[in-house]
């Protein structure tokens, strides 16, 4: 079973107590730029990084979130490795590399076995070999000296916040001490993109005034490519270390339920139950949580029902939240979008700053949510973000800032 929930069970024998998971690592490449200081600063300033599209030659102008065309992939990898990687893998590695040089931790030979990986991705790679195997981290176990367990996982847009769900399980598991999340994605081709343009879910103007999540004007989606990850680390083992800790995982769940269609209480209620198991796993209250990171898909209903689940899993809390999204900033990204909203929860967490909706202008009465018109300061007790994939698949995950507590410069015992 996979859920919040579930972690009652999941204790360290020796303690007596459930494991904690701290985050000590992020990295992201995306339309903002390079690196996660690049993200941060773009959805902290307010500032819309989507661009005419020019990765192929689509059918009409249109906008996307495209990465810089002068990068070549991440630096310091062997020609031979990128050249049996896909697009969305070398994007998944870029961001994986950023995210364990932050954490400052390195694998070797006595340590290796003790750490694994989970990529989600919402279009896998067509093909053999490293190309489809790679959109996990294949190529990153070998170049990053990571010898544990190491998949992919596919969940549509849910993709990318599972894989910090099921990263973070392994280590409360007690499988594992240290794993990488990472979501990623490379939808700008011409049979992705134009799927979603014959269902209808992308944003039909060429303005490029950015997407426009919750806005009474919103019209669709623009998609994005790039990767966002997460180093993950027992919390024993990130203060032995003394690293900086962005965050603590407090609570984590996955529920599947229909193919989502917004009716209640079928996919809108099993969305829900995604977040409320994570509040309960993690024995965190609704009043505790002070800012959510909203998926922001954009579309008209999509948004509506987005509101709905917020507004079931916190009640009357909802009027007194901080909102934010990432969408605005470097479009939607798929399978990679909730680690990029996690990257953000967990950097809110960190500053206690709450970034402004980039294209906000005018209120939906049926998307009531908090958003502010400018980077916000405030006292942050928790934050929240969940995902959403269109065949009914939620992830959710709720985050507290890191406190220390007594005893943490203590060295742990040998065993």
């Amino acid at each position: 079973m996979v859920s919040g929930a579930s972690h009652r069970g999941l204790f360290d024998e020796a303690a007596g107590e459930r494991r904690r998971v701290v985050i000590t690592g992020v990295g992201a490449i995306s339309a903002a730029g390079g690196g996660a200081s690049d993200f941060w600063s773009a959805i902290s300033e307010g500032r819309v990084c989507t661009s005419a599209l020019s990765t192929f030659d689509a059918p009409r102008a249109a906008a996307a979130g495209q990465v810089e065309s002068t990068w070549q992939g991440p630096s310091g990898v062997p020609d031979w490795l990128l050249a049996r990687m896909d697009r969305a893998s070398q994007l998944a590695l870029d961001a994986a590399i950023q995210a364990q040089t932050d954490a400052r931790i390195e694998f070797n030979q006595q340590n290796a076995f003790a750490v694994g990986a989970v990529t989600g991705i919402g279009h896998p790679a067509a093909g053999d070999g490293w190309a489809a195997l790679g959109s996990g981290l294949s190529g990153a176990s070998v170049g990053l000296n990571i010898a544990g367990p190491v998949f992919t996982v596919s969940m549509g847009g849910a993709s990318g916040l599972a894989s910090i769900v099921l990263a973070s399980q392994l280590i409360r598991s007690g499988v594992m001490r240290a794993a990488l999340a990472i979501g990623a994605e490379a939808p700008l081709q011409p049979e992705i993109w134009n799927a979603y343009e014959s269902s209808g879910l992308l944003d039909p103007t060429d303005d490029h005034r950015g997407q426009r999540p919750f806005d009474a004007q919103r019209q669709g989606m623009i998609l994005g490519e790039g990767a966002a990850a997460l180093m993950l680390e027992d919390r024993q083992l990130a203060t032995q270390r003394g690293v900086h800790i962005y965050a603590e995982i407090a609570g984590e769940a996955l529920t599947s339920g229909p193919m989502g269609d917004g009716q209640a209480p079928t996919d809108v209620e099993v969305a829900r139950r995604a977040t409320g198991d994570a509040l309960l796993g993690g024995e965190i209250a609704p009043a505790d949580v002070d800012v959510i990171v909203t998926a922001g898909l954009g579309s008209p209903r999509g948004d509506e029902r987005e509101t709905d689940v917020i507004e079931r899993a916190f009640g009357r809390r909802t009027l007194d939240m901080y909102a934010t999204a990432v969408t605005p900033n470097i479009g939607y990204t798929v399978g990679a979008s909730g680690a990029f909203g996690a990257v953000a929860a967990a950097q809110i967490a960190d500053k206690r700053q709450i970034p402004p909706h980039a294209t906000f202008e005018q209120e939906d009465i049926a998307c009531r949510l908090g958003f502010v018109p400018k980077l916000y300061e405030d006292r942050i007790v928790g934050t929240a973000t969940a995902a959403y994939g269109a065949h009914g698949q939620n992830a959710a995950l709720i985050l507290m800032p890191h406190q220390a507590e007594a005893g943490d410069e203590l060295p742990l015992l040998a065993t």
